[in-house]
């Protein structure tokens, strides 16, 4: 896990997976919209010199992934390990009970969740497969989350974050099974509930706990976990 990439890695969780990597030893691609306003990279990078490099990234701009991949392949000729972070939920879009609550639904909301919670991480794992193929042991970890499981929904509304993670969950498990004959093991999380700007201040889980858990079990894969849905502890979640 020496060489590593993180989207959404300017807060949250991809911060924390960001700082974690770091403290391994690692190199990291820190990859956010705005590295210039970042602060919180920027004190990284005080802290560990040019064993990370911010990266400009949209996940949901082909023009953005393909400059960030141009940058990537100045830096560096391999990656091992993808850390698909990046994410919104339904308060990253303008009219927010539109995309949440049945009866005044639109589609504009709803299919820009889609287009950055599930594309986004496809279409970036396809223009890095090549690094990922020169690394070693390469792994992607998508962050997906409970609310995207089918089987454990119970109640309604939610439905565009909900939606943008289900589609995630289906075309990270297809993607797998295209990157395992490449040598790389992908799967996806549920990070738990943890206290972010997105998850809330009464979470159970730190950042810590749950990056930390992740990253213990991302060292443990093997080519035959390709495709599952883990629970941040390395427990299986249903689909």
């Amino acid at each position: 896990m020496n060489t590593a990439m993180v989207t959404g890695a300017s807060r949250g969780m991809g911060l924390e997976f960001t700082r974690q990597l770091l403290e391994r030893g690692g190199r990291v691609f820190a990859a956010t919209r705005r590295p210039e306003a970042a602060e919180s990279l920027t004190a990284l990078r005080q802290q560990h010199g040019d064993r990370i490099e911010p990266i400009a990234l949209d996940v949901a701009d082909p023009s953005s992934i393909a400059a960030a991949r141009e940058l990537l392949g100045q830096q560096t000729d391999h990656l091992d390990l993808l850390v698909n972070n990046a994410g919104i939920n339904s308060r990253s879009v303008p009219r927010d009970q539109a995309n949440v609550r049945f009866g005044s639904l639109e589609p504009s909301g709803v299919l820009r969740m889609v287009e950055v919670n599930a594309l986004g991480p496809v279409l970036v794992t396809q223009a890095l497969v090549d690094l990922l193929q020169a690394g070693t042991r390469p792994r992607v970890a998508s962050t997906s989350s409970w609310l995207g499981s089918i089987g454990r929904k119970s109640s309604g509304g939610n439905y565009g974050y909900c939606a943008s993670k289900a589609t995630l969950n289906m075309l990270a498990r297809a993607m797998a099974f295209d990157l395992a004959p490449l040598g790389i093991t992908s799967v996806v999380f549920n990070p738990g509930w943890v206290a972010t700007d997105m998850g809330g201040p009464r979470a159970s889980l730190t950042p810590e706990q749950s990056v930390g858990g992740m990253l213990a079990v991302i060292d443990g894969l093997t080519p035959e976990d390709a495709g599952r849905f883990l629970q941040w502890d390395g427990t299986e979640h249903p689909w």
